[in-house]
């Protein structure tokens, strides 16, 4: 094992050790109205925090915020010619577009595709980094976020397979996984579709962000 990999289960290890005392102090069946953020403005709706919002150590937090933004830019240029009503929002760093979960809360996914004038959305995607494909996160964050738009999943190249079966245990509805990685020498990620729900949601977008294209 390089030291490298040493560092990397290391912090893996560190992880899983802070997420099992979070876990200890949660009720074994946690419901959505118990993960709250500050409390909001009169009037205002709570803001759903997953209890695995901290899991992700600083660097990884701004490999996660670039890889986000290239995404973004590389797979949601709306509006386009075609769909000039649709918008697309980031959450990371700043909140920017919430989308309504139940219970009065609204819940802040890392991409948002919504349909103007009413903001309904259409898409949430999330981008995660290798120490956040995890059961837990699949669970607290996949598994709600399936509910409220046809949710695209962009994991770290390898962690296709884990991520898919994941989704497949806690029945999360993802209609399509991407990977993601950046090459030396390349200012993009290279990004490629690991899985797709067959006649899925995919056909709503251009052609040119459809698989293959």
């Amino acid at each position: 094992m390089t030291q490298v990999e040493k560092e990397d289960q290391a912090r893996n290890d560190a992880i899983d050790r802070a997420f099992a005392s979070l876990k200890g102090n949660l009720p074994e069946s946690l419901l959505l109205s118990q993960m709250l953020g500050p409390a909001p403005a009169a009037g205002q709706p709570r803001a759903y925090v997953p209890p695995t919002a901290g899991l992700r150590s600083e660097a990884r937090g701004l490999l996660h915020e670039k890889a986000l933004r290239d995404i973004v830019r590389l797979r949601f240029g709306f509006p386009t010619e075609k769909y000039r009503d649709f918008k697309t929002y980031t959450n990371v760093p700043q909140r920017t577009m919430g989308v309504q979960l139940g219970g009065n809360l609204v819940a802040y996914p890392d991409i948002v595709v919504v349909q103007h004038p009413e903001n309904n959305a259409k898409i949430v995607a999330e981008v995660e980094t290798n120490e956040t494909v995890r059961e837990a996160v699949a669970r607290f964050e996949w598994l709600p976020y399936s509910e409220l738009a046809p949710l695209y999943l962009y994991v770290p190249v390898g962690k296709g397979d884990e991520a898919l079966n994941m989704c497949r245990k806690l029945d999360v509805a993802v209609v399509g996984i991407r990977t993601w990685r950046y090459v030396a020498g390349y200012e993009d990620p290279e990004i490629n579709d690991h899985f797709t729900v067959p006649s899925g949601p995919e056909e709503m977008l251009p052609k040119i962000f459809r698989p293959g294209s």
